[in-house]
């Protein structure tokens, strides 16, 4: 349950994290010659994202995981003990080299997850906002929270796509293994270059899919699959999800099961899917986002029950912050300004309920003492 100072600080992370954007990057202002100013009001939108993430005490369902590695790892003889990714072992050995507390990791890492988000966008400034309203809005950024490692190498699967559509493979390739440091699962994208451009499928296509991914999901698969072997499999690749797969049965969410949550998402994801053919006509650069975000709404649709499954799709989903993002632009730029404001409405309030339930831990939330 979250109290009102709890509320206080996400409500405000969110409306001044998007004003400044808005205010840094509004049409109105970009072509005066004032462009450091606009990149210092982004600038502080980041900051205001960075400290409410990076300066929280006992906030985050990981937080106290994450508090415990860091002093582990202070400890580590021999970086083979630990089975975690390079990168992030480098990056706290660098800290607690530096004597500094937990707080830089969260801190740091905070940074250069939101960094590349706001990065990702490089060309299309004008809808930034937007995406960080829904970035926020829609639970990536409290997931951030959680997840940490994940969320970087997602924010860095961003930047990697737009490098996709410029064409330049060497930057692809190297963001890609920079985010597969901190979170081995981002490998799985490497060959995603060579297609991510050649896919353009039809509205019908993703209908049918959507239809069938709502079958899907009444399927119980956690009695279908052999749970052991999908362990020892992945347990055995550069992606190691068994010791997901291996608590499949655990999770909470069964096959069939039409929670709230559920529904909303499912909802959310069809209104995605119904601008599909407008928005990549309009605007072109949107298909390989629009593809990728229907993909994991067509996968979360289908297996949301499944755990392992849920942690790769987050990479997915992360699209729909693109998708939703071009949407509200051209509901403005066409005049459709009630409907613009009602989808904002929504997930605001979305944002608040998922605050009072407090998602991935981050109710209530605490700073740090100092």
């Amino acid at each position: 349950m979250a109290d009102p100072f709890t509320y206080f600080i996400y409500l405000s992370a969110l409306f001044l994290g998007v004003f400044l954007v808005k205010r840094g990057f509004d049409s109105k202002t970009t072509h005066i010659g004032v462009k450091k100013a606009n990149l210092i009001l982004a600038g502080l939108s980041l900051l205001v994202l960075v400290l409410v993430a990076g300066l929280r005490y006992n906030t985050g369902k990981d937080y106290e995981a994450y508090a415990y590695l860091y002093e582990e790892v202070a400890n580590l003889t021999d970086i083979e003990e630990f089975d975690m990714e390079i990168g992030y072992i480098v990056l706290v050995q660098v800290l607690n080299q530096l004597s500094l507390e937990v707080w830089s990791f969260f801190t740091i890492s905070a940074f250069l997850t939101y960094f590349l988000f706001f990065y990702s966008f490089k060309n299309y400034k004008s809808i930034l906002y937007l995406g960080v309203f829904f970035f926020i809005t829609f639970g990536f950024y409290l997931y951030s929270f959680n997840g940490i490692r994940q969320a970087i190498a997602m924010s860095a699967l961003a930047v990697a796509v737009m490098y996709a559509q410029e064409r330049k493979i060497y930057h692809y390739f190297i963001i890609i293994i920079l985010g597969g440091l901190m979170h081995k699962s981002m490998f799985l994208f490497l060959p995603m270059y060579f297609v991510i451009h050649r896919i353009k499928l039809s509205s019908f296509f993703w209908y049918i899919a959507f239809g069938i991914s709502l079958v899907l999901h009444f399927i119980p698969f956690e009695n279908i699959i052999d749970l052991d072997s999908i362990s020892n499999l992945l347990s055995g690749t550069q992606v190691d999800y068994g010791n997901f797969a291996s608590k499949l049965a655990d999770n909470a969410d069964e096959a069939g099961g039409l929670t709230l949550g559920y529904l909303v998402r499912v909802g959310i994801g069809f209104f995605i899917l119904t601008f599909y053919s407008k928005i990549i006509k309009l605007y072109p650069g949107s298909l390989p986002y629009y593809t990728l975000a229907l993909t994991g709404i067509i996968i979360y649709n289908s297996f949301s029950h499944l755990l392992f499954m849920t942690r790769i799709n987050y990479y997915f989903l992360l699209f729909t912050t693109f998708s939703l993002a071009f949407i509200l632009h051209y509901l403005y730029k066409s005049k459709q300004s009630l409907i613009a404001n009602a989808v904002l409405m929504f997930f605001v309030l979305l944002f608040c309920y998922g605050i009072h339930l407090g998602e991935n831990g981050a109710s209530p939330y605490q700073f740090l003492k100092f």
